[in-house]
């Protein structure tokens, strides 16, 4: 059975998420690769640590694409400082499109930043079966900058519409394109994008990111249902 790969930036929030399987009775077992990798036999599911920053989290999900597949679909998911106002801590995104914020052409005059459209049967299935109340539906802004003032994120809201904003979407988007895989991302908010980001990333990050998969795992237990 072809596999989702489920890529997270960083190694702690791998495990916070393969936490909230284990505690919804899904079991899990670590798996031999480059990178800290675990798997859900029954879900058909493999979670890996694939990086920081889109340049490494690119690098990694190719190397799980081609040494650990055939996958079906590549799902980014992980933490996000909130762009909107409506967005609170713990509240998880489900990605219509990574906005590739930081992507900027001047030669011929500057472009709009690309836009990398997730997959509409994903972000329909997942959010037709998700069970949480805090679950959104946009954009999500993907660049390699720490948003950690609140002007910033009140421009980058308005630049991009996007609802919140991380690291290593568009990296993941583009590795999918490039293997013909349907793209979606999810996200989890721990901060607000604003001077008090980093300590409310580590306050909230456990609960955040395992909000992101028990989000997810209706619809992932559909899939094999």
């Amino acid at each position: 059975m072809p596999r989702v790969l489920i890529a997270l930036p960083l190694p702690k929030e791998l495990r916070a998420f393969a936490a909230a399987l284990t505690e919804a009775g899904v079991r899990t077992h670590p798996v031999e690769a480059r990178v800290e990798a675990i798997e859900a036999p029954a879900l058909g599911v493999l979670l890996a640590a694939s990086g920081h920053g889109k340049a490494q989290f690119a690098l990694t999900c190719q190397h799980l694409v081609e040494q650990h597949g055939p996958f079906e679909a590549l799902v980014v998911a992980g933490a996000s400082g909130a762009l909107s106002p409506v967005l609170a801590p713990g509240d998880v995104v489900i990605g219509t499109e990574a906005v590739e914020h930081d992507y900027r052409t001047r030669f011929h005059g500057e472009g709009p930043p690309p836009r990398h459209v997730a997959s509409e049967e994903l972000v329909e299935a997942i959010t037709a079966a998700a069970e949480a109340a805090r679950v959104h539906v946009g954009p999500i802004a993907s660049g390699d900058e720490d948003i950690v003032e609140a002007d910033r994120a009140r421009a980058l809201h308005a630049s991009t519409g996007a609802l919140c904003v991380a690291w290593e979407g568009a990296g993941g988007a583009r590795v999918a394109a490039f293997n013909g895989l349907p793209f979606v991302e999810a996200r989890a908010v721990t901060d607000r994008a604003d001077a008090e980001a980093a300590g409310s990333y580590r306050v909230h990050l456990t609960e955040a990111v395992g909000n992101v998969a028990r989000a997810l795992l209706p619809w992932l237990r559909a899939r094999v249902a």
